[in-house]
């Protein structure tokens, strides 16, 4: 047995070690960065991004990218609030980019923060607010017997920007896709239009055909976010189907970002985006439940529950539930002869 009560020798003692706990909700990993990097200035979220972003997009880097993460690891940094009532707040990243939500990871984060007494549980409702880049959340942790059984979260406002817009994809052809943004902007295929459906046999030609939707989309289409002019690009691809049902409406999606990745989750944004595009498309209503699942076949349920405006456009509030489960703790470090300061992907 290797005696590793004293850690410390474990490490260069110049290098800081930076401490997560890793979880995954409904198939999909959140790394959360609890210690280690010191408080992140800033009097919204965008401006503890930007300063994180030019301070320490190295730890983005270390933790997203092999050999210690790899394209499939989303990670958040957990952040003093900004508003008052708030809990606490996050910064989103991945091994391409700083998302500016993410629905997995929030309640990835809520189950964690729970789960270790850093937030207290009580029997029923738990309401907690959480600060994110794209706005305000509340989250809702479900109690039941004394045990945490699922996290909902209330989404920013999704809204349909454009529909129908015709972009030429390398390899491809034309493909129609729909923009709803959702948090960020997403380009939505219905995948009846590509005659192929979001299931994993379909996942290499899907995730190689989302990567270059997005490229084309933000090389031949213009978008912008009314209330966020920061907001200026497609950053995700989700496929989509809706599956006949007598009952509860379903679906199931595949949805495709940052460095070739394809979410194992039913995708909390994306889940959003879809509902918002469905109603405009008059095939769900207001507090309609609605199961959509992942390519895994793990599944958020999800309602409309509030309609409201963002600039002119007519937008809606999505609740989507799911669970997420701890699966280590970690501390990373960096030794200043490692070859890999930065990371890498293959």
């Amino acid at each position: 047995m290797i005696p590793f009560n004293d850690l410390s020798r474990l490490y260069d003692g110049d290098a800081p070690v930076i401490t997560t706990i890793d979880s995954h909700t409904e198939g999909e990993v959140t790394r959360l960065i609890v210690d280690g990097i010191p408080p992140v200035p800033g009097r919204t979220m965008m401006e503890k991004l930007t300063h994180f972003k030019t301070g320490y997009d190295a730890v983005r880097s270390l933790l997203t990218k092999e050999p210690r993460g790899s394209r499939q690891v989303l990670a958040a940094l957990v952040t003093k609030p900004v508003t008052p009532d708030a809990a606490f707040g996050l910064i989103y990243m991945d091994a391409r980019r700083y998302p500016y939500l993410c629905g997995h990871a929030t309640i990835g984060a809520v189950t964690t923060l729970f789960r270790t007494g850093t937030l207290t549980l009580a029997e029923g409702e738990n309401r907690v607010g959480i600060d994110t880049p794209s706005g305000r959340m509340t989250s809702i942790a479900h109690v039941r017997d004394g045990c945490l059984t699922s996290v909902s979260i209330q989404m920013v406002p999704a809204f349909v920007f454009a529909t129908d817009q015709q972009i030429r994809v390398d390899g491809f052809g034309t493909i129609p896709v729909d923009l709803v943004c959702a948090g960020g902007f997403f380009a939505m295929v219905d995948t009846r239009r590509i005659d192929l459906t979001p299931a994993l046999e379909n996942r290499q030609i899907l995730v190689d055909l989302g990567m270059k939707i997005i490229d084309a989309a933000n090389e031949q289409l213009t978008v912008t976010h009314p209330e966020r002019p920061d907001v200026t690009t497609v950053d995700v691809t989700e496929f989509y189907d809706c599956v006949p049902s007598s009952g509860t409406a379903r679906g199931r999606g595949m949805v495709v970002y940052g460095e070739s990745h394809m979410d194992r989750s039913p995708c909390g944004t994306g889940t959003a985006a879809k509902l918002a595009l469905l109603h405009h498309y008059k095939k769900i209503e207001p507090n309609e439940p609605y199961i959509n699942a992942s390519p895994l076949g793990t599944t958020f349920e999800a309602r409309l529950v509030e309609k409201t405006k963002i600039g002119d456009f007519e937008a809606s509030v999505t609740q989507i539930s799911g669970k997420a489960w701890i699966t280590g703790v970690h501390h990373f470090t960096l030794d200043q002869t490692d070859p890999f300061q930065q990371g890498y992907l293959v």
